[in-house]
């Protein structure tokens, strides 16, 4: 019994550690998680745990079933992503993933549910990288609305003659798709027509089409097939964001942010005490949330193949911030030296 009683509060002990060792990602005495969504600054649930209410998170629900909603802009939260994947050492934008409703045209059976999403004078906007403008329907041209001059959206139709590349779910045939997507983004709305002018003029364009735009990443992961949209009612969409000079408490934020060795910011119109825009991730070598104090930590590189170029996991030595490939030399020299 009491060999028992000290393994447990060894575990116990173990388990407290490793918890205050895991990086932060929401400011002090403040929620991280909503069911099984982490909640990372300068998103947060509840006063003074977000940066101002553009990023303010409400959680509806208990336990793992819990629902986030962000509540500037009325949508579900599924995933908020604050850094790049240290393996690509590439920066991406970070990024939050919502639930958007599809877009029916005038004359279909849902057409009170349009979908229409403005998003303006948000510090959020559609990802042109992450996201694809799908449409379904016959004698169908899609248009991403009220972005005149540009031209961005796909067409399609139901003919038998058609030529239809099977292995694409949306070659034209009833589907149609393009991943180029205007970048800054902020209201998305459709224009649906006929592909054939004159069709309009006879009413043709009273058949009944959608449109939406996808993660593109979800869309592939789900398997989904597009053409069964009438089906659906939300789809994911990815929105890139960023904390802009007119956020409240960005100022405070920027001066925090540009005094840290193993956080890097992108600017935009960097001044000395100015700014328009900004977004940051952990270093190179470091990783977790840059927007919170002790929120990066130092990546061990030697416990990952594809983060070393050593030719021996013998040889590699986890530095801060980095690593080398000496540690055996390292450790003979020493043993050298002793010796001597």
């Amino acid at each position: 019994m009491a060999v028992q009683l000290v393994v447990q509060a060894f575990m116990l002990l173990l388990a407290c550690e490793l918890a205050e060792a895991a990086p932060p990602i929401a400011k002090p005495n403040c929620k991280s998680r909503c069911g099984n969504l982490q909640i990372p600054y300068p998103f947060g649930i509840g006063p003074d745990c977000y940066l101002d209410k553009w990023f303010e998170i409400v959680c509806k629900g208990t336990g793992g079933s819990a629902q986030a909603f962000l509540t500037s802009i009325d949508k579900e939260v599924r995933q908020i992503i604050i850094s790049n994947n240290p393996s690509t050492n590439r920066f991406i934008e970070p990024t939050v993933q919502v639930l958007v409703p599809t877009i029916y045209s005038e004359y279909c059976k849902y057409a009170g549910n349009h979908g229409t999403v403005n998003i303006t004078r948000s510090p959020f906007h559609f990802s042109p990288y992450h996201n694809t403008f799908i449409s379904v329907g016959c004698d169908n041209s899609a248009k991403i609305a009220n972005i005149f001059p540009q031209i961005f959206g796909c067409e399609s139709d139901c003919k038998k003659d058609m030529k239809v590349d099977k292995e694409v779910k949306c070659s034209g045939f009833n589907c149609c798709e393009t991943t180029n997507i205007p970048s800054n983004l902020q209201a998305f709305d459709v224009e649906f027509r006929s592909r054939n002018k004159s069709n309009d003029e006879e009413g043709g364009k009273k058949s009944c089409k959608y449109a939406f735009l996808a993660d593109k990443e979800w869309l592939e992961k789900s398997k989904r097939d597009p053409s069964s949209v009438q089906y659906w009612e939300y789809v994911p969409v990815v929105l890139e964001w960023a904390i802009f000079r007119w956020n409240n408490n960005s100022h405070e934020l920027f001066h925090f942010l540009k005094g840290r060795h193993n956080v890097s910011c992108s600017f935009s119109e960097e001044n000395k005490d100015y700014f328009y825009s900004i977004s940051c991730h952990c270093a190179t070598g470091y990783k977790g949330n840059p927007y919170v104090d002790g929120g990066c930590e130092d990546i061990n590189e030697c416990e990952d193949d594809l983060l070393n170029y050593c030719k021996s996991k013998l040889d590699c030595e986890n530095t801060e911030g980095g690593y080398n490939c000496d540690k055996r030399k390292s450790k003979l020299k020493m043993v050298i030296v002793g010796i001597l």
